[in-house]
């Protein structure tokens, strides 16, 4: 989704990621997906959590970032949700971040990916479909692949019943 909408709108020169699964302190990157800008400066590092943001992942990828060369200014969490007791320390954590100079959002990635769809030219929503299942593909992440094809042939049975 990164790629597309540097693609798109030319914001990001180059994407890398990771295995979303994998470790970000072992492999020495400061997240699940690392956005740069046309002279090659990381902008944007995403954390993709596929279960509810906890304090503990706030702090971790929060002092990633700092260790990071050159220091981060943006870090992304897409997670579903905000675990709900640690939604005051959280609020904390962020503020301080901001306050060092590190911004810090969260947002659903469902809700990332329907915003995604409404801002995209038609002609690009394929192409994110694609790119989409071609990533699942290449990782061999055979459980979300097939996550994947049940998502978008419900949406096609849903699409032909209207």
């Amino acid at each position: 989704m990164m790629q597309t909408l540097g693609d798109e709108f030319s914001i990001f020169a180059r994407i890398e990621s990771q295995g979303v699964n994998g470790s970000d302190v072992a492999s020495g990157v400061p997240g699940d997906v690392m956005c740069y800008d046309e002279n090659d400066q990381m902008v944007l590092a995403v954390e993709v959590k596929d279960r509810t943001l906890t304090l503990a992942d706030v702090r971790t990828s929060t002092r990633k970032e700092r260790e990071s060369d050159p220091a981060l200014s943006d870090l992304l969490f897409a997670a579903p949700s905000i675990k709900a007791k640690d939604r005051v320390g959280i609020h904390e954590s962020t503020m301080a971040a901001w306050a060092s100079g590190l911004n810090v959002y969260q947002v659903d990635i469902v809700d990332l990916a329907a915003s995604v769809f409404v801002l995209l030219p038609e002609e690009w929503r394929p192409k994110l479909l694609r790119q989409i299942g071609k990533e699942l593909d290449m990782r061999g992440d055979h459980k979300h692949r097939r996550a994947w094809y049940s998502l978008l042939s419900a949406f096609g049975e849903n699409k032909r019943a209207t």
